[in-house]
C-alpha cells in the first residue's frame, strides 16, 4: 500500500506542479522537479526512495526520448554531425579538466579529482529535450546539435567513467577493456540505427493491417523501443539512446502519426514522474555544510563555463551558439548517478557527494528557465531581424551577399548557379521593407537556366518566404518571374489577382496566411507548415473558380513536404469552413457532432490547426470566434479524453471488442468493418442485434426486420441487400404500419449489405415479419413519388466533413418521410442518417446525404431534387446495386 501511496502523491504533484508553472510562466520541469524535492524525503517526506518509483521515472525518459526521436529528421541530423562531435569533445574535455583542479585545489585526492572532473562531463539530454520539446523547437539546429552532441557525449561518459572506476578500484585499467567499451558503444550506433529503420516499416505495417484488439499498435511499439533500450543498456549505452535510435525508426513508418497519438497519454503520465524523482533523490539536507557549498559553487561555475564553452564546436555553423551551450548545461540524473557511484565506491565521502548534489540541482534547475528565455529571444530575434541578412552569414551559406543602399536592395556578391534560386527567394524578404533596386530585379529576372528545380536549400528559402514573406516579397518574386519558376500555379492566380485589382499594390496582400502565422496557435504545432501552405492556396486561388485542395497539395509537394503533410494541407484547405459551419448548427455542441469531427480531425495539432486556419480565413466577429473555439475546444477533449485514451477511435475500438463477444468470426468482422460514425450511434447490445440479424447470409431481395421495444418508442432494423430507393421503401412499409418516425441511420457495407435503424412511434408493437414483408412485395414494384408542394430545401455542404446535410421542410401531412426519401431516391441520393421534428403544424426533417458515388451534392443534383419534390415523378427498379 506504500507504494501506491507514493505513485498516488507523485501523480498529483506532477500535474498540479505543471499547471502551477505553467501559469507563473515557468518551464514545467522546474516545477516537476521543486514538486520532487518538496513531496520528497528532503522536505515533507510523502514519498521515500523505492525501485517502483525509479522504474516508472525510467519508463518516463525513455518515453520522452522515444517522442524526440520520433520528432527528429534523421538527415537533419546528419548535417549537424561535425558540430555535434565537436562540441561533445570540447564539453567533455574542459569540465573534466577544470574539476580536476577544483577537487585539486580543495586538497582532495588524485584519485577523488578525477571521478568529480569525470561526473562533471556528463549531460542529461531529458532535461533539455523536454525543454525543447515544449518550445516545439526540436527540429531547430541547435535542438539537432545538442542532441547529437548529447549521443556522443554519452558514449565519451561511459568511456571516462570506465576508465577512471577502474584505476579508483583496481588501480588500473587494461586498453583492451576501453577499446571493447568504445566498440561496444560505437557498435550499437552504427548497426541498431539503419536496422531498425530497415525493419520498423514492414514489422508495422503487418501489425496494423492484422490486429483487431484496441492498443495492440501502440503495445508493440513500446515493446519496440524497450527492446532497443535493453539493447542499448547491453552494449553499455544508456537505454534513453536505444530509446532515441526507436523513435527514428518509428518516424519512418506509415503508422508514426498513430503511434505519436496513442503513446501521448502515457508521456503525459510518466515524462513528469521523471523528472519529480531527480528533486525526491535530492538529499538538500547535506547543502548546510559551507566547505560543501563552497565547493558545490565553484563546481556549478567551472561546469556551467565548461559546457558554454562547448559551442565553439559549432564554429563555421549556423545556429545560436549560446543556445547549445545552455543546452548542454543539465547534468540531472546522469549527474546523480556517478555522484552515488563514487560515493558507493568509497572514492569521495559525504562532503564531496554533497557539492555533486549541489552541481546536479542547480544545473538542473537554473537551465530550463535560462534556455526557454534564450530561445524566446533568439526566435524573437529572428523573427524581426531575419529581413538584415547578416552578409557574413550570408556568405557562409553560399546565397550570396546583399545589403541596403539609399534605402534600397542591392546585390553586393552573386551566388553560385547551383544557389541562385535559392538566393533570389532568400533576398526577396528584404523587400518587404526595402525597394528592390534595378541591379537585384534585373540579376534575379535574369537567374541562370540551371537554377530552376525548386529542391533543398531553395525549398527552405521558399518555405521562409510563406513563413514569414510579405506582400513585398511575393510581388518582387513575381514581377521578375522567379514565382512562375518555382510554383507555377501559384504564380499564375496572383497574375490573375493583379489583372483584376483595383488596386494593385494589394494584389499580393494574402491576409489569410498573415493572419494565420500571427496565430499563436500555430506556433509550436507539428502541421505548422502545412497549415501556412493551406492558407498560401486558399489565398491565392480565391475567386479564381481553381481547387484549392489541388493548389494546396501541389505546393506542399513542391516544397519537399512529407507526403503525410501533403494530405493535411490539401485536407486544411478542404475543410476551412467546416469549423465555422458546424460552429453555427443548433448541435453543434452535441456529442454526436463533435465525435464525428473529432474522428475526422484525427488529432489535436489539426484541430488547433483547422481552428487557427477557419479564424484566419473567415476573419470572424469576437462571437463568431468565440463559437469555433468552443467547438474546436469540444474536440480537442474528446480526442483527449483519458477514458478514450487516445480519442474516439478507441471508444469505437472498445465498442467493437464488446460487441463482438459471443459472435462468430463471420459476424464480428461485419461489426468490425462497419463505419466509424454507425458504432458510436449504436451501443454493444444493439451492434450485437444487427450483427445476429446477418446471419444466415441475406439473399437477393431478402429483407428481415427486428423489433424492440425502447421505453415510449420502438426500434426497427432493417436489413436487406442494397438498392435504390430501399430505405424508400422502408419508410413506406412504416407508413403504411401506423408508425412516425421520430430518427433513422443508414448504413452500407461495401458488399451491398444495407442495415437501417428507426425510432418509430405506434399505439401497437409493430410486427417485424409483416414489416419486412411488406418491403420484400415493394422491391418488385416501381416506386412512386407523390410530390410535397410548397416544400422549401436547405443544402449545407460545410458543416459535416463527410455529407451534405438536408433539411426540408413543409405542412406536415401523413407519409411526409416517406414522400422525401422516395424523392431522393428518384434524385439518385444516398441517405445516411434522419431525425426528424414537427414545429407549430410543419415538418422539418434533417437528412445527411450524399450522391450515387459517395460525394457531397452538386447544385445539378439539389435542383433535381428539388423538381422531384415540387413536381414528382415514378422511380422504375433497377437491377444494379446503388446507395439507398
Amino acid at each position: 500500500m506504500d507504494v501506491i501511496f507514493d505513485i498516488l502523491v507523485v501523480l498529483i504533484a506532477a500535474k498540479a506542479a505543471a499547471e502551477i508553472a505553467d501559469r507563473i510562466g515557468i518551464p514545467a520541469v522546474v516545477g516537476e522537479i521543486a514538486a520532487g524535492l518538496i513531496i520528497g524525503p528532503s522536505l515533507l517526506g510523502l514519498v521515500e526512495v523505492n525501485e517502483v518509483l525509479h522504474t516508472l521515472a525510467e519508463l518516463g525518459v525513455i518515453l520522452l526520448l522515444l517522442e524526440v526521436g520520433m520528432e527528429m529528421d534523421l538527415g537533419e541530423l546528419r548535417k549537424v554531425g561535425k558540430s555535434s562531435l565537436l562540441v561533445a569533445t570540447i564539453g567533455v574535455a574542459v569540465p573534466f579538466g577544470a574539476g580536476y583542479l577544483v577537487i585539486a585545489a580543495f586538497n582532495g585526492s588524485g584519485t577523488e579529482a578525477l571521478f568529480v572532473g569525470a561526473a562533471l562531463t556528463a549531460t542529461s539530454v531529458g532535461i533539455t529535450a523536454r525543454v525543447f520539446g515544449d518550445l516545439r523547437a526540436l527540429a531547430t539546429v541547435e535542438a539537432r546539435t545538442v542532441l547529437g552532441a548529447a549521443v556522443a557525449d554519452d558514449v565519451m561518459g561511459l568511456v571516462i567513467l570506465t576508465v577512471v572506476t577502474r584505476i579508483a578500484t583496481q588501480g588500473s585499467v587494461s586498453l583492451g577493456s576501453i577499446l571493447v567499451v568504445i566498440g561496444s558503444a560505437l557498435g550499437f550506433l552504427f548497426i541498431a540505427i539503419p536496422v531498425a529503420r530497415t525493419i520498423a516499416p514492414p514489422i508495422f505495417s503487418v501489425v496494423a493491417r492484422q490486429s483487431r484488439s484496441a492498443g495492440t499498435l501502440v503495445a508493440i511499439a513500446l515493446a519496440f523501443t524497450l527492446g532497443l533500450a535493453e539493447l542499448a543498456q547491453l552494449a553499455n549505452l544508456a537505454p534513453i539512446i536505444g530509446a532515441f535510435v526507436a523513435g527514428l525508426a518509428l518516424t519512418k513508418t506509415q503508422q508514426s502519426s498513430k503511434i505519436r497519438n496513442e503513446l501521448a497519454p502515457l508521456g503525459h503520465i510518466f515524462i513528469p514522474v521523471f523528472f519529480l524523482q531527480i528533486g525526491i533523490d535530492a538529499d538538500i539536507k547535506a547543502f548546510t555544510e559551507p566547505r560543501a557549498l563552497l565547493i558545490g559553487g565553484a563546481l556549478v561555475l567551472v561546469g556551467v563555463l565548461g559546457k558554454l564553452v562547448a559551442a565553439a564546436g559549432m564554429f563555421g555553423s549556423v545556429g545560436d551558439k549560446m543556445l547549445v551551450g545552455i543546452g548542454m548545461i543539465p547534468r540531472g540524473e546522469v549527474g546523480l548517478i556517478f555522484a552515488t557511484l563514487g560515493l558507493k565506491e568509497g572514492i569521495f565521502g559525504e562532503e564531496t557527494y554533497a557539492s555533486m548534489l549541489i552541481v546536479v540541482l542547480l544545473t538542473t534547475v537554473m537551465t530550463p528557465p535560462w534556455l526557454r528565455s534564450r530561445y524566446l529571444k533568439v526566435n524573437k530575434r529572428r523573427r524581426t531581424a531575419e529581413d538584415e541578412f547578416s552578409l557574413s552569414e550570408d556568405a557562409t551559406r553560399g546565397l550570396g551577399t546583399y545589403t541596403i543602399v539609399d534605402g534600397k536592395v542591392t546585390i553586393l556578391r552573386e551566388p553560385e548557379e547551383v544557389s541562385a534560386l535559392a538566393g533570389a527567394l532568400h533576398v526577396s524578404r528584404m523587400c518587404d521593407e526595402h525597394t528592390p533596386s534595378e541591379a537585384l530585379l534585373k540579376w534575379m529576372s535574369e537567374l541562370p537556366s540551371g537554377a530552376r528545380r525548386l529542391d533543398g536549400d531553395a525549398q527552405r528559402e521558399y518555405l521562409a518566404v510563406v513563413r514569414g514573406g510579405s506582400s513585398g516579397a511575393w510581388r518582387t518574386l513575381l514581377v521578375t518571374g522567379v514565382l512562375a519558376r518555382t510554383t507555377p500555379e501559384i504564380a499564375e492566380l496572383l497574375e490573375h489577382r493583379l489583372q483584376v485589382a483595383f488596386d494593385p499594390l494589394n494584389a499580393t496582400q494574402l491576409t489569410t496566411l498573415e493572419s494565420v502565422r500571427n496565430s499563436t496557435a500555430i506556433a509550436f504545432n507539428e502541421h505548422a507548415d502545412a497549415i501556412v501552405v493551406a492558407a498560401l492556396a486558399l489565398d491565392a486561388t480565391q475567386d479564381s473558380g481553381m481547387s484549392t485542395v489541388s493548389i494546396a497539395r501541389r505546393t506542399a509537394s513542391r516544397l519537399g513536404l512529407s507526403v503525410e503533410q501533403q494530405e493535411v494541407a490539401a485536407t486544411l484547405a478542404r475543410d476551412v469552413r467546416l469549423l465555422d459551419a458546424s460552429a453555427r448548427r443548433v448541435d453543434a455542441l452535441s456529442e454526436q457532432t463533435v465525435v464525428q469531427l473529432a474522428l475526422h480531425s484525427g488529432s489535436t495539432a489539426y484541430v488547433r490547426g483547422l481552428q487557427a486556419l477557419t479564424l484566419a480565413h473567415t476573419q470572424a466577429e469576437s462571437h463568431d470566434a468565440r463559437r469555433i473555439e468552443a467547438l474546436a475546444d469540444a474536440i480537442a477533449e474528446v480526442l483527449h479524453r483519458p477514458e478514450l485514451a487516445s480519442g474516439a477511435q478507441a471508444e469505437c475500438e472498445r465498442r467493437i471488442s464488446e460487441a463482438s463477444l459471443g459472435l462468430d468470426a463471420a459476424l464480428a468482422e461485419r461489426i468490425r468493418t462497419a463505419p466509424p460514425t454507425f458504432i458510436l450511434a449504436n451501443d454493444a447490445e444493439t451492434l450485437r442485434d444487427i450483427a445476429r440479424l446477418l446471419q444466415p447470409p441475406i439473399g437477393k431481395n431478402d429483407v428481415r426486420a427486428n423489433v424492440v421495444a425502447i421505453e415510449d418508442q420502438f426500434s426497427v432494423v432493417f436489413t436487406a441487400r442494397d438498392r435504390v430507393g430501399l430505405i424508400a421503401r422502408e419508410t413506406r412499409a412504416l407508413l403504411e404500419s401506423a408508425c412516425s418516425v421520430s430518427s433513422a441511420s443508414a448504413v452500407t457495407w461495401p458488399d451491398g449489405i444495407a442495415v437501417a435503424t428507426y425510432r418509430v412511434h405506434s399505439q401497437n408493437p409493430p410486427s417485424a415479419e409483416r414489416l419486412s414483408q411488406a418491403v420484400r412485395d415493394s422491391i418488385v414494384a416501381p416506386l412512386t413519388v407523390v410530390p410535397l408542394p410548397g416544400a422549401t430545401t436547405e443544402f449545407d455542404n460545410e458543416s459535416s466533413p463527410s455529407w451534405t446535410r438536408c433539411s426540408v421542410e413543409a405542412i406536415d401531412r401523413e407519409g411526409f418521410l416517406h414522400r422525401v426519401t422516395s424523392a431522393f431516391a428518384a434524385a439518385g441520393i444516398n441517405v445516411h442518417s434522419a431525425s426528424v421534428s414537427t414545429v407549430n403544424g410543419h415538418a422539418v426533417d434533417e437528412f445527411e446525404v450524399s450522391d450515387a458515388k459517395g460525394n457531397k451534392l452538386d447544385t445539378k443534383t439539389q435542383l433535381r431534387l428539388e423538381t422531384i419534390l415540387e413536381h414528382g415523378t415514378a422511380v422504375r427498379v433497377q437491377r444494379a446495386r446503388g446507395r439507398r
